[in-house]
């Protein structure tokens, strides 16, 4: 196992510790919030997760700042964007677009072609409207 997927494993497994001791020993108000639906363990349950994805949204950027020297560009509900993911992923939207615009191109000549069969065999049975005889006498 790499040295960098260790540290994140210890640093993910002390936001988990931060968060279990901070939600057992943070105090209880006497008139707990509505968000805890007036249950002490919803209550305890929300500070917990509270301070974990904080320390994540924290631990996240110094982490990444300080092993691989660079910063995110945007933190969102998604998680970290770094500039070379956004690069990559403009870079790979592009192709993309691009492989899409060909597509629609291909297909639009495919159906014109379509459509200009479709006519001509529309007119050949115009033209072939008539009735050949069948000769029955034997």
């Amino acid at each position: 196992m790499s040295v960098p997927r260790t540290l994140v494993r210890v640093l993910v497994g002390a936001a988990l510790c931060l968060a279990l001791t901070t939600s057992a020993v943070f105090p209880l108000p006497d008139d707990l919030p509505s968000v805890a639906l007036g249950q002490t363990g919803l209550y305890r349950l929300e500070i917990a997760l509270s301070v974990f994805y904080g320390s994540l949204l924290l631990v996240t950027p110094a982490y990444s700042g300080l092993a691989a020297g660079n910063l995110p560009i945007e933190i969102s509900t998604r998680g970290a964007k770094f500039s070379e993911v956004a690069d990559r992923s403009a870079a790979v939207s592009r192709s993309r677009i691009e492989a899409l615009r060909r597509t629609a191109t291909d297909l639009t000549e495919a159906l014109s072609a379509a459509e200009i069969e479709i006519e001509q065999l529309r007119e050949e049975s115009l033209r072939d409207s008539t009735k050949r005889e069948v000769d029955s006498r034997p």
